[in-house]
C-alpha cells in the first residue's frame, strides 16, 4: 500500500482511528489538532493518497529538554550544566489493521528525519522517547534508542546517530 505522511489537517477523521492503545487514540482525537494548532507539537499522519480521510498511524514531535543531571553521560559530555534540548517524539501508533507490516519503522524514520532537518536550523542533542510500556520500547530499542539508566520507558538516539542514518552513502 502506497502512503504519504502529512501534517495533521481537516481531512483526516479523527475519529476513526483504533491503535488498540486508548489513550493514544483519544490524544488523536480530542487533542492533536490543539496541539498542532498552539505550536506544541506538530503532528503527522499517514494516508493512502487517494483516501486523505484514513489515518493508518500518526506521530507527534515537540520540543523538550532534559536536566542536566538527568541526562546519560554519552549526552552531557563536553555540554555546560544547562538543560539538554532533544527532540520529542511524542507520540507513535498505527491502526490495529496496519500493524506489523512496517508502518511503525516508516513514520519513526520519518520522525527522525524531519527532527534531523530541524535540528539544523535549531540544534538539538538527540530524539528522545517516553515508550508507554516495554513492547514499545523493544521497537525503539531495534531502531538503535537507548534507554535511560534509571528509566527504561525513556529511550533516546544521539543526534549524530539520527545525522548518520542520513548522510552516509551507500
Amino acid at each position: 500500500m502506497r502512503i504519504v505522511i502529512r501534517s495533521l489537517d481537516g481531512r483526516a477523521d479523527r475519529t476513526g482511528f483504533r491503535s488498540g492503545v486508548p489513550a493514544l487514540d483519544e490524544w488523536l482525537e480530542r487533542q492533536a489538532g490543539q496541539a498542532q494548532q498552539k505550536r506544541l507539537a506538530s503532528v503527522w499522519i499517514a494516508s493512502p493518497p487517494d483516501q486523505p480521510e484514513l489515518v493508518l498511524g500518526f506521530y507527534s514531535l515537540a520540543p523538550w529538554q532534559i536536566a542536566f543531571e538527568d541526562c546519560p553521560g554519552e549526552l552531557r559530555k563536553r555540554l555546560p550544566r544547562y538543560p539538554i534540548q532533544v527532540s520529542l517524539i511524542a507520540r507513535l501508533a498505527v491502526a490495529i489493521g496496519h500493524q506489523g507490516k512496517g508502518l511503525g519503522g516508516i513514520l519513526l524514520l520519518d520522525g527522525l528525519k524531519r527532527a534531523w532537518i530541524a535540528g539544523e536550523t535549531l540544534p538539538v542533542q538527540a530524539v528522545l522517547v517516553h515508550a508507554k510500556d516495554d513492547r514499545a520500547a523493544e521497537f525503539y530499542r531495534r531502531y538503535g534508542f537507548k534507554p535511560f539508566p534509571n528509566r527504561p520507558l525513556h529511550l533516546y538516539l544521539p543526534m549524530g546517530t539520527v545525522e548518520a542514518l542520513f548522510t552516509s552513502s551507500g
